[in-house]
């Protein structure tokens, strides 16, 4: 280490990184990996980023007038840390206020604590019980409910009773009622598995669980093979309408997905595929509805008002080819209307908040933004068309989150050059959302772009240029790129980002208006879905993609869908859970609203209206004023 660095320990992430002496620690933080609340973005202003020194000398550029810091937290050694300049080497401590609830948790999905009660039991009975009374009345007395037992599992039983002196495992399914489905040689009872599963509209997440302690085993994932036949819902739906077997193409697709998915887990676990008992499912409605087999045309009715059954499908697995056990169900989570399915109310559910006092907000920004606002006593939904731009469309050099996606961007105040992160530690191909959001917060942020999104032609730097669709900057030079040209962002892709944040936070906003709630009342925001997971929230609230929440607590939940399915495959009590949060929703529909286009205008200037970001829009007027004095 040389004199001009020093290192920089952060607790409680025990993380230990070597940095300039004279760095700021909300810079230190970052490179260290670590998001804390930064809602000015390091301005100085909102008092977001509050850390405690524990150890180590730092220069402390902090206007007590501000009283952003009380005198109690002044004398525990709280700093602001974007105004905290490292001297020697130190430790830190981000407090919990300060922390953005970001923890990968149980494989992408932040769960709560859960005490297993499956609604498949396996019961051991003694041969001589089925022999002498039969196999309903062996199980009936020790669960204490009548039983039933169908006629595959009643002739193994008689058979089993009498070649068998250890004894035999009934397998029953209590979800409603008692059915006894399936019968093993001997005690089994240590041995039973289900599956989570989430099934989207471009991949299939499949968790294999241990029903007996609540375990995900393992988890794998593939694209849906539906996708050759649409990508999105609508090409789907017109495929199973228009095609003469469109439907079964459809449902056959996602199951051999599942199937192979199911199948490769149990292998990797020494589990038969006939040891997974049930089945518990999530996705939006319309894969739902494709893959139970169901006719999904009503989906795109607009003339007349469509009742979706708020109530789950349950089917046989062996009706829809699962190859699971012969006789398991298979629960699909229930959706709350044409555009909010299990996939959401798994979201809900994992979330908690229908069981908060505490006003709550859930987001899932993808092609379409899914929000609810509520808490114990409500729920108010509602959808909007955000667009595919962070999806990479509509935006030149954009694309998904795969390999050689820029994921993370940070410009020099000074330079103005980018520097970058990339997914898989190669030469980047292009940015995907998280990039693209931090790209268009860092561009406002220096005075790139105007509050309007257009380049400032007044800058002079070799990374502002005009080009064939306007004015553009130069994110990644040609001799970084893994392609064969500059990659670069232009005032055409700006526009179209800034369309798909105000359709994004003008469905907030409305939900919020209606409830006449402002920032300060929003306890919690959860951030949810693979896109959500790697947004950094102080970029999204800079470009006004989300409001500036000034006491809310910020989760990432991970795929709430899986998260659900596991849910409700665990617990019974999160099925009762689940139809309660589907009747309990109140969907709100945009179109029909005069508020909406209000809103969704208002943020076509960044970030957004003043009452909905009180520090940024605050802050981008002095950055402003310094540019143009």
């Amino acid at each position: 280490m040389s004199a001009d660095t020093v290192k920089v320990t952060i607790q409680p992430y025990g993380r230990r990184i070597e940095v300039r002496r004279g760095t700021d620690l909300l810079e230190a933080v970052r490179l260290a990996g670590i998001i804390i609340r930064s809602v000015c973005g390091g301005k100085g202003d909102c008092g977001k980023c509050k850390v405690i020194v524990r150890s180590g000398e730092v220069k402390h550029d902090y206007d007590p007038k501000s009283k952003l810091l009380t005198p109690d937290e002044l004398s525990s050694g709280y700093v602001l840390a974007c105004q905290a300049r490292v001297l020697t080497d130190c430790e830190v401590f981000i407090p919990p206020e300060t922390r953005v609830e970001a923890q990968k948790i149980q494989m992408d999905v932040l769960l709560p604590r859960i005490s297993p009660d499956p609604a498949v039991k396996k019961v051991y009975i003694p041969s001589d019980e089925v022999v002498g009374g039969g196999l309903a009345d062996a199980v009936g007395r020790r669960l204490g409910v009548p039983v039933e037992v169908e006629p595959e599992a009643a002739r193994e039983a008689g058979e089993l009773a009498i070649e068998s002196p250890s004894g035999l495992t009934a397998v029953v399914n209590v979800h409603d009622g008692a059915r006894a489905f399936a019968v093993e040689e001997g005690d089994t009872r240590t041995r039973a598995y289900g599956l989570a599963v989430d099934i989207g509209t471009t991949k299939i997440v499949v968790y294999l669980v241990d029903l007996v302690t609540g375990r995900i085993l393992g988890s794998a994932s593939d694209y849906n093979a539906q996708i050759a036949y649409g990508e999105d819902v609508v090409s789907r739906i017109a495929y199973a309408m228009d095609v003469r077997d469109g439907l079964k193409v459809l449902q056959r697709a996602v199951v051999e997905t599942i199937n192979r998915l199911a199948s490769k887990l149990a292998s990797e676990h020494g589990i038969s595929t006939s040891e997974i008992y049930d089945v518990c499912v999530g996705g939006n409605t319309v894969m739902t509805y494709l893959f139970v087999g169901r006719d999904p045309s009503p989906l795109l009715e607009t003339k007349v008002k469509v009742e979706i059954p708020r109530e789950p499908f349950i089917e046989r697995a062996a009706d829809l080819g699962l190859e699971v056990n012969r006789g398991a169900s298979v629960y699909c989570l229930p959706s709350a209307g044409r555009f909010l399915g299990g996939d959401a109310v798994g979201d809900i559910l994992v979330s908690g908040m229908y069981r908060s006092s505490d006003v709550s907000l859930l987001i899932d920004i993808g092609t379409n933004v899914e929000v609810v606002l509520g808490c114990d006593a409500w729920l108010l939904s509602t959808t909007a068309a955000a667009g595919p731009a962070f999806e990479g469309w509509g935006v030149r050099y954009g694309m998904r989150a795969i390999t050689g996606a820029i994921d993370s961007v940070k410009i020099d105040p000074e330079t103005l050059k980018a520097s970058y992160t990339v997914i898989g530690n190669v030469k980047p191909r292009g940015i995907c959302g998280s990039g693209l959001i931090d790209l268009l917060s860092e561009m406002f942020r220096h005075g790139i772009i105007d509050t309007l999104g257009k380049i400032n032609r007044k800058l002079s730097s070799p990374y502002i240029r005009e080009g064939i669709d306007g004015y553009e900057y130069v994110v990644v030079p040609r001799e970084e790129a893994g392609i064969d040209s500059d990659i670069v962002i232009t005032e055409k892709d700006i526009a179209n980002l800034i369309d798909a944040k105000s359709a994004a936070c003008a469905a907030v906003a409305v939900l919020m208006k209606k409830m006449k709630l402002g920032v300060d009342d929003i306890g919690n925001v959860y951030i949810c879905g693979a896109f959500g997971r790697y947004i950094n929230p102080n970029s999204a609230m800079a470009i006004g993609l989300i409001p500036e929440f000034t006491r809310a607590k910020i989760t990432y939940i991970g795929n709430g869908s899986v998260g659900g399915a596991y849910l409700t495959l665990v617990s019974r009590r999160y099925r009762e859970d689940a139809v309660k949060v589907a009747k309990m929703i109140t969907y709100y529909d945009l179109l029909k609203d005069a508020d909406f286009m209000d809103e969704y205008l208002a943020g076509f200037v960044l970030p957004g209206k003043k009452e909905l970001f009180p520090t940024w829009w605050e802050a981008s007027r002095k950055k402003r004023r310094q540019l143009t004095s």
